[in-house]
Parts: C-alpha cells; structure tokens; sequence
C-alpha cells in the first residue's frame, strides 16, 4: 500500500504556509549537507535568501542538483519532495526582494520582513537561490 499524495489545492496551501524547508546539496567531498531554508512558491520555481559564503551556495555553484522537502511539522503528516536544480541569482543585498518574500513568515507584514532582511544584509552578503524542480513526490497521511 502506499500514501496518497496531495491534491494540487491542498499542495498550493500547503506552499503558502511559513513552513521551515530543507534542501539538501552535495559537497565536494560528496557529502550531503541539508540547510533549513525560508522559501517563496513562484509557480513553477522556488525562491530563497541566503548569504553568500554559505555551504549551501558553495554547495550549489559547484553542482547545481539538490533536493527540496516541504513538509508538516504536526501528525497527520502532509509534505512534497522535489529534486532538480538551483541556480543562483541577484540582485544581491536587496532588502526590499528579501522583505516581499519572508513576508509570510511575518505574518504577511512585508515592512517588518523587510527590516529583518536589511538585519541580515548587516550580516553579510545576501543572494538569491532558484530551485526548479524536474519531479516530485507528494504525501498526505490524513486520508
């Protein structure tokens, strides 16, 4: 037997949710590093922010095929796994880009999310990373 998978309207609600990412990439050494991450649903790609000197972008710019998991943290249990590949874009350091898109993890206060972008900039160089999933997997243990 096997778990259903997800509607595409219980999908779509479940991309909107401020839910924490991870997507895993592949080291130098081979070694899988996965990274929690804040993510956008752009309709056919994801969009995150992260640092510059990250893992992750290192990860990345080495070898562009990962994997992203978007799933419920509470039982019963719905999530997607996607694998393809990310790419990653500018324009660097925009707090504004960066504010729209945690907007939902500030409870759609784009102002707010905005402030915590430029927050981080004072951290160190932002990019963006695009993921553009080839294929996927999808379960929903409420059925």
């Amino acid at each position: 037997m096997q778990v259903p998978p997800l509607n595409e309207k219980d999908l779509k609600e479940l991309l909107k949710q401020p839910i924490v990412a991870k997507i895993a990439t592949a080291s130098a050494k081979g070694d899988i590093r996965i990274s929690p991450i804040w993510f956008g649903d752009e309709g056919g790609s994801f969009l995150m922010s992260t640092f510059e000197d990250s893992g992750l972008v290192r990860n990345l710019k080495r070898n562009p095929k990962c994997s992203l998991l978007v799933d419920s943290l509470e039982w019963p249990y719905i999530g997607v796994h996607y694998w393809g590949k990310a790419t990653i874009e500018g324009p660097e350091n925009d707090a504004q880009a960066i504010g729209r898109l945690f907007a939902k993890y500030f409870s759609g206060d784009v102002q707010r999310a905005t402030e915590y972008g430029g927050q981080l900039i004072g951290w160190g160089k932002r990019v963006f990373v695009r993921f553009r999933p080839e294929r996927s997997t999808s379960w929903d243990f409420r059925h």
